[in-house]
């Protein structure tokens, strides 16, 4: 007798009445509230993204995929957040039942739910707060240099399971206490799990404000694809400094020179080289004006642009490239640029010519001879180290285009930079110079065979002076 009495005072599961209007408002409350959480949660998140807006308008832009899973997690979590106020609702009643068994079992569901709601909130605003935090260095990045934190890393991409993990955590909690006090305990999670499955699939679909369409619509202004320019890949590439970058000018494939949004003829492009820039004569860097050229771009015309350049301004010229290999998108390597800068040095005196020639058959060959792209590099660099008074000459395809002599810049950029280590090191010269201040260690020569052979027929001796002519003066009394 004593044993049956003790076992019913332990008894928890039993049924607790529940009051049908308490179900049906709190059933409408918690769904209410759900979409509430969730629609703050995504305005928040496009806004966040509405800041992240570059020059270039590039963005924090999501895939369809992507999209669809931080929705369905956002709605997952408010739905979750709507359940806990909903079983709050119909279990935290008065004592009209005068049953105390059946108020604890309430007052224990209702605490356990507020424990659970604080303990949530205060997860989601530590990590939403730290996230934010990294991203927001990087907003404004005309003015600010630093590291975009949603550049290098994806959440999506890197840890989508851990998003699904938090789901069922936290969904499980909010069910600990009720798997205490309640019978048919797996058919009301089960049931409950299939609800805020199909809820959250259905507020996917419920779009209040379309940042979307905007987000395209502002994007369909970057540059390159305005202007439907296609950098080349190249082998070998150098970080073009933003701080040292006075102007950046975009070059499409039919010819159209942009500068600022706006398209500029070759009088223009004049005015705006000769527009005056800030220039610490301390500094050991020199500004650059940076190019972004389609690779099918010819190099006559583009010789025509360059002449423009270099007889009109002191700018240093970096054309811009992808990494042959990417590694990150192709919006990243826009904002953080990477290239090739070209070579403004020539020697007449040389005793060891490198001959770089690429055939019409894209062929490279070195010295007249094939060569593996994987040892042009290693090669030429030694040819430097064996003699520094060297040319490298290169040739180029009948009618070149921009991304034909963007592959022998790579290759000659590279063994330079090759041989400047070997040499720094064996002169016992600091990384950092040898690294970021390679002209200390060895000058790049470099220059284009058609070039070079007009060049050699000249006789440098015997150059005819230069005739003044002058008009005549007007006499005025």
């Amino acid at each position: 007798m004593a044993v049956n009495t003790l076992a019913k005072r332990i008894h928890f599961k039993q049924n607790i009445p529940i009051s049908k209007f308490r179900l049906w408002c709190g059933f409408s409350i918690g769904l209410l509230l759900s979409f509430s959480i969730y629609q703050f949660f995504v305005l928040g998140r496009d806004l966040l993204r509405l800041l992240t807006f570059s020059d270039h308008f590039n963005y924090l832009d999501f895939s369809e995929n992507e999209l669809l899973f931080y929705n369905l997690f956002y709605a997952f979590l408010a739905l979750i957040i709507g359940q806990s106020f909903f079983l709050k609702i119909i279990f935290d009643t008065s004592k009209k039942f005068g049953e105390k068994r059946i108020q604890f079992k309430r007052k224990k569901i209702v605490h356990n739910q507020n424990i659970w709601i604080w303990f949530f909130l205060l997860w989601i605003f530590r990590f939403a707060t730290m996230y934010s935090f990294l991203n927001m260095v990087g907003f404004g990045q005309k003015i600010n240099y630093a590291p975009v934190f949603y550049e290098y890393f994806s959440f999506y991409e890197e840890y989508p399971y851990l998003f699904v993990l938090i789901v069922l955590v936290l969904f499980l909690q909010s069910w600990q206490g009720l798997g205490l006090t309640i019978r048919n305990y797996f058919k009301y999670l089960m049931g409950s799990f299939l609800l805020i499955s199909v809820l959250a699939f259905g507020f996917n679909q419920i779009n209040l404000v379309d940042f979307e369409s905007y987000f395209k619509e502002k994007h369909s202004q970057n540059p390159y694809i305005k202007g439907n320019i296609h950098l080349p890949k190249v082998h070998f590439t150098e970080s073009l400094s933003l701080k040292h970058k006075e102007k950046e000018i975009f070059i499409t494939k039919d010819l159209k020179i942009i500068y600022n949004n706006k398209v500029l003829d070759s009088v223009s492009l004049i005015k705006n080289l000769k527009d005056e820039y800030y220039y610490d004569n301390s500094s050991t860097f020199t500004p650059f004006v940076q190019l972004n050229v389609d690779e099918n771009v010819s190099m006559k015309n583009l010789d025509k642009i360059l002449r423009i350049i270099n007889r009109n301004s002191n700018y240093q010229v970096a054309f811009a490239a992808y990494p042959k290999e990417t590694k990150l998108k192709e919006a990243i390597y826009q904002e953080h640029s990477v290239g090739l800068f070209e070579n403004n040095s020539f020697k007449l005196n040389y005793e060891n010519l490198i001959t770089l020639h690429l055939t019409n058959e894209n062929e490279i060959l070195l010295n007249n001879n094939p060569i593996s792209c994987n040892e042009i590099a290693n090669t030429i660099a030694r040819k430097i180290v064996e003699n520094e008074n060297y040319l490298i000459s290169i040739e180029l395809p009948e009618k070149p285009l921009f991304l034909h002599y963007m592959q022998l810049l790579s290759y000659s950029r590279e063994g330079y930079f090759k041989a400047c280590q070997i040499i720094g090191k064996e002169k016992g010269m600091d990384d950092f110079t040898i690294a970021y201040f390679p002209n200390q260690i060895l000058y790049f020569y470099m220059v284009e065979a058609k070039q070079l052979e007009l060049i050699s027929k000249i006789d440098f001796n015997n150059l005819p002076l230069p005739i003044l002519e002058f008009e005549d003066e007007e006499i005025y009394e």
